[in-house]
């Protein structure tokens, strides 16, 4: 029972992360009905930039996040001004083949720039290992879950509660509709890209700090993909029930089945569950059923 507590628990905190990185996708897509292929891509740029101002420039901590996200969110505001902006009006699907070209284009980019090898990523945080009995979380983990659910907490709180979450969530319902109350969905578009960019970028931090960076761990952002589909490409609750199930479903083929000798089956097992999931629930656990009239 112990071991499945600290493979289950484990898995809740990775999956923490998983949502707020799924949680930048759920944006996008409610905005502009898109996907962003190039999400791991966002998150590896998103923790470098990080990596530049806190360990290259040795700025405090609560100085080079925001900055270094900051940055992240520039970002993602110039590539929807360069590469999403020119389409809208056309199909959406458009919009989602130049994600996967900006993934090829920012994967050569960082390789070039960041190398093949990976970076050191610890951050001098306060030690929060937990430790009860033989339990045991380190404190890169807690630091991972806590700064996943803040950062979450702090996008729900802006999209609920401020004058622009809610002009953002009147034009994910509808864009000709909120044109005709005059909203500037190109403007809105560009906010949801800017914030999206930081989520995954903040991901990208917490994610990197439970091992090391490098231009490999994009890898990562393919955990997006079944943490959305699972949840619900339009649901932002789904993001986070999404990441944790694939969290937890990680954990727990790590610990029971791959010492069985399937060596490397985590990283297959979230595909067969998003496939059982899509079976049941073809939009997601929490997506929106469209009816389409033909």
């Amino acid at each position: 029972m112990t071991f499945f507590l600290q493979s289950f628990f484990s898995g809740i905190l990775s999956g923490l992360a998983y949502g707020l990185l799924g949680l930048g996708l759920v944006l996008i897509f409610r905005a502009s009905e898109a996907f962003n292929f190039a999400v791991g891509e966002f998150l590896v740029l998103g923790a470098f930039l990080f990596y530049i101002f806190y360990f290259t420039w040795h700025l405090p901590f609560l100085v080079a996040l925001p900055l270094g996200l900051g940055a992240a969110a520039l970002f993602g505001a110039l590539v929807e001004r360069t590469t999403i902006k020119p389409l809208m009006g056309r199909p959406h699907l458009a919009m989602t083949i130049v994600t996967l070209g900006l993934a090829n284009v920012l994967a050569g980019g960082l390789q070039a720039t960041a190398g093949s090898d990976p970076y050191s990523f610890t951050l001098d945080l306060p030690d929060l290992t937990v430790e009860l009995g033989t339990l045991i979380y380190p404190s890169p983990q807690i630091w991972a879950g806590i700064l996943s659910l803040v950062f979450f907490c702090l996008v729900l709180l802006f999209l609920y509660r401020t004058r622009w979450g809610l002009v953002i969530q009147a034009t994910s319902e509808s864009q000709p509709k909120a044109l005709c109350f005059g909203i500037n969905a190109q403007f809105v578009l560009l906010l949801v890209w800017a914030i999206a960019t930081v989520c995954i970028g903040a991901a990208g931090v917490v994610i990197a700090n439970l091992g090391a960076l490098s231009c490999q761990t994009s890898l990562v952002g393919l955990r997006a993909m079944p943490v959305i589909l699972i949840g619900g490409l339009d649901s932002i609750p789904g993001a986070l029930v999404g990441g944790l199930i694939v969290g937890v479903v990680e954990a727990l083929t790590g610990a029971y089945v791959e010492p069985m000798g399937l060596i490397g089956f985590k990283e297959v097992i979230p595909y067969l569950v998003l496939l059982i999931a899509l079976f049941i629930r073809p939009y997601g656990l929490f997506g929106t059923v469209r009816i389409e009239r033909v």
